[in-house]
């Protein structure tokens, strides 16, 4: 099983991953999602979201912008960051469950 993370705002991926106000969490099985769950930020643990997405055994992290912070804490816990990325929420998970999502992995970097 693989767990994905997409930084969530009315439908679509946030575009900062800092400023996410929500996170869906999605269980995917054989290139299906087999169960999803919503996370809600508040703003005194926005700084450690990162950490309990890792806690949570997060693989991928999908989201819009992404600091070197966060990079640096998924980095060290070997889960993939797909940063840059933006439009539909369902959109983006069908296009990372067939292999054609669109990313800039230097999203955040400058």
């Amino acid at each position: 099983m693989q767990r994905v993370a997409l930084s969530y705002e009315d439908g679509h991926v946030s575009e900062s991953f800092g400023n996410a106000k929500e996170f869906r969490l999605y269980d995917i099985e054989y290139g299906k999602i087999i169960r999803q769950q919503s996370v809600k930020v508040s703003q005194d643990w926005y700084q450690s979201i990162a950490e309990y997405l890792v806690g949570q055994e997060t693989d991928v992290v999908i989201c819009g912008q992404i600091g070197r912070g966060a990079r640096s804490t998924f980095a060290g816990a070997g889960v993939k960051v797909y940063g840059g990325v933006t439009g539909d929420a369902d959109k983006t998970m069908k296009d990372f469950l067939d292999g054609s999502l669109v990313f800039n992995p230097m999203a955040g970097m400058t």
